[in-house]
């Protein structure tokens, strides 16, 4: 009996362990997702270097 309720107990810990790793993980995918988001692409990135180049040229 005493066994049982130990075995419970260890599963229970591990059960619940894995939960929080998943919501940790979760949240942290969320966050990149949401970064993501904001991230430029390479041609915008190369077209405000262009006209940043084009500003300072004309200087």
């Amino acid at each position: 009996m005493f066994m049982d309720f130990f075995v419970i107990l260890i599963i229970s810990f591990v059960v619940i362990s894995l939960w929080m790793i998943n919501v940790k993980l979760n949240r942290l995918a969320n966050h990149l997702d949401i970064s993501d988001d904001h991230a430029l692409s390479d041609e915008e990135i190369e077209k405000e270097l262009e006209e940043e180049w084009e500003k300072w040229s004309q200087k």
